[in-house]
């Protein structure tokens, strides 16, 4: 999704700059939910943030607790897809400016459970992909909220097939990268036929043993009747869904972008309010 800044590449190979939860102010008392309403200049939407994600959870309350989103533009905007924003470089809102590479200067380790999927209004991270970034880490910054799309039977068939190539993919750049962290050997150059060998033969094994990517029933229930993304399941950490705004949030999808996808008219996060209920 987008680039980010050459410093989220360096974590990959140490991760030591990743947000801890321990750094973060508990998102969570006395069995309360937290909510977060985000204040924009189109209308405002409310998102809960899940307690199962708590790294996700506290980065994002203490982003929006410490005043990071104020001015802040949905930089990224697409039609039956997602918004997405959380780059501090938009901030300058400069006139016809890509944004997206902005992301804090650090990322957060993924937490990516099977109970969560992309339906409408998941609250997801955003990231580089699998082959620089094999352990799915996300930018420190930058969210989404999915708006997506209604799906057939026979269109859900067709991403499960491509859930199940992309799997491949990410087990295979998974595979080198641990080989590379096992034996620093492999990573030099002369060594890559034999790294890219091993990690094949390791992801193929890997993929036999899991079994092939399933969208269950119940599931495919809810990405025909609600819809969603369902080709992002189980690559990206979603830590939360939207509970209030879908208007607002399918009227920003809306509007006329250019050719960064981001909106003509900026779409600016004025505050953000954090409450546990």
């Amino acid at each position: 999704m987008k680039k980010y800044l050459t410093s989220l590449l360096l974590a990959l190979a140490a991760p030591v700059a990743a947000y801890c939860a321990a750094d973060a102010p508990s998102g969570e008392s006395n069995d309360k939910k937290t909510y977060v309403t985000v204040h924009t200049s189109e209308g405002d939407f409310t998102l809960w943030l899940y307690d199962d994600t708590p790294i996700h959870r506290d980065n994002f309350i203490r982003l929006c607790e410490d005043g990071t989103y104020e001015g802040v533009i949905f930089h990224r905007v697409i039609k039956d897809f997602l918004i997405q924003g959380g780059d501090p470089q938009s901030r300058g809102r400069e006139p016809g400016k890509g944004y997206g590479d902005g992301d804090g200067g650090y990322c957060v380790y993924s937490e990516i459970l099977p109970e969560h999927f992309c339906k409408q209004g998941a609250l997801i991270d955003a990231k580089l992909g699998d082959d620089v970034n094999p352990t799915r880490m996300s930018a420190g910054t930058q969210f989404c909220v999915v708006q997506g799309k209604r799906f057939t039977d026979q269109q859900l068939d067709k991403t499960e097939q491509r859930l199940n190539d992309w799997h491949r993919n990410y087990l295979y750049h998974n595979s080198r990268y641990e080989l590379m962290l096992e034996n620093p050997e492999l990573s030099k150059i002369e060594n890559g036929d034999r790294l890219n060998a091993e990690a094949r033969a390791m992801a193929e094994k890997r993929y036999a043993e899991e079994g092939p990517v399933k969208i269950s029933p119940e599931r495919r229930e809810i990405y025909k009747k609600v819809g969603g993304t369902p080709h992002l399941d189980g690559s990206v950490t979603v830590f939360g869904e939207l509970v209030d705004g879908q208007d607002v949030v399918e009227k920003i999808t809306l509007m006329p972008t250019d050719d960064n996808d981001r909106p003509v008219k900026d779409v600016v996060i004025l505050s953000t309010k954090v409450e546990r209920k």
